[in-house]
């Protein structure tokens, strides 16, 4: 997927990138899977199904449609490349 970016001179590395694809991902497979635009019909097909998508695989989402086990974090990155968790 990276590649497929760069090649269109799209940096995947920024914020938004993969996970604005992951979403798309999401939901394509949510309406193939229950044959439908509906959206009440594909928010159902997102909270009960697992998807394979460019963040990872079996993803899954709970009652409000947010990722299972999904940890944010903010690091403080250094000049000589490491980071540290910003506190």
């Amino acid at each position: 997927m990276v590649e497929a970016f760069n090649a269109k001179k799209i940096e995947a590395a920024g914020a938004f990138v993969l996970p604005s694809y992951a979403a798309v991902q999401v939901l394509a497979k949510a309406m193939e899977q229950d044959k439908s635009t509906d959206p009440e019909k594909v928010a159902n097909a997102i909270h009960k199904g697992s998807f394979n998508i460019v963040l990872g695989d079996n993803i899954t989402f709970d009652k409000k449609g947010d990722i299972n086990g999904f940890q944010f974090a903010v690091y403080q990155w250094h000049k000589d490349g490491t980071k540290t968790l910003a506190k």
